[in-house]
């Protein structure tokens, strides 16, 4: 899977990020869009990458259905297919790397 992280761009590496900081959580369009710089178009682009990258046809991150206002879907970190831990000091060194 490290592989994959390190092919990701820098907005789906943001909004990675942002799921491993809360692996359990089931989170919002508007979450995304209040914790990370993406809004609109360009988080829903990322989030559709994200979703259609795969580790042993398994999605990187899943669909909850919709959120209670009707905007947008809720999301889930497949943590099935990823280590959390390591996930998250790549994405952070990856990162780190653009600064």
């Amino acid at each position: 899977m490290d592989k994959k992280i390190a092919r990701l761009t820098y907005n789906q590496l943001e909004l990675l990020a942002f799921f491993l900081k809360k692996p359990e959580a089931v989170l919002t369009v508007a979450e995304m869009e209040q914790a990370t710089a993406l809004k609109q178009k360009t988080l829903g682009g990322v989030l559709s990458s994200l979703s259609r990258t795969k580790f042993r046809d398994n999605s990187l991150i899943q669909p909850m259905g919709r959120a209670k206002n009707g905007v947008g879907l809720r999301w889930v970190l497949n943590k099935d297919i990823i280590d959390v831990y390591r996930a998250q000091l790549e994405v952070k060194r990856l990162l780190a790397s653009y600064k």
